[in-house]
């Protein structure tokens, strides 16, 4: 915690924006009754996590996406980290927008686009971090691979229904 008096500012930007978004995303999210009635009648991978997984796991990525744009934030200015901001920044806004697109309106072929957008900008902020801070690129690495996995779901799940 004491990093984070380091830099208040982009402590606030990046906690707040993560939280921000979860926040928004979480309007539509399977907890609704109706949204939950219909994400449990669709037709579904045998692999699809229950529902505590998602929740345990996106706790977990959301801390790790804030802690990375916080140390992203912290860094000397240089192109690589205005890149990997600016993917951060797309993860982030995934955040908000795969629940709008998956739950909210439906469109099981539109939250595909949303993750796969996610996936290459999680990936993209992994890549270009690693050239401005290397444990915030190491910390996006589970972001990529949740990300991946939420993509083949999301693909099989468009496909089958």
């Amino acid at each position: 915690m004491a990093h984070l008096m380091k830099n208040p500012l982009a402590a606030l930007l990046s906690f707040g924006s993560v939280l921000a978004a979860t926040t928004a995303g979480g309007r539509y999210g399977p907890q609704r009754p109706v949204n939950g009635i219909w994400y449990a009648m669709l037709r579904k991978p045998s692999y699809t996590p229950p529902g505590t997984a998602f929740g345990a796991a996106w706790t977990v990525l959301d801390g790790l996406l804030a802690t990375t744009g916080y140390r992203l934030m912290s860094a000397p200015r240089s192109p690589a980290r205005t890149l990997a901001l600016a993917g951060w920044g797309l993860s982030t806004l995934g955040l908000a927008g795969y629940p709008w697109v998956f739950f909210g309106k439906k469109r099981l072929d539109a939250s595909l686009a949303v993750t796969g957008a996610m996936l290459v900008s999680a990936a993209g902020t992994v890549a270009a971090a690693r050239q401005v801070d290397r444990p915030a690129a190491a910390m996006g690495v589970p972001l990529v691979l949740w990300v991946g996995f939420a993509t083949l779901l999301s693909e099989e799940i468009w496909r089958r229904n």
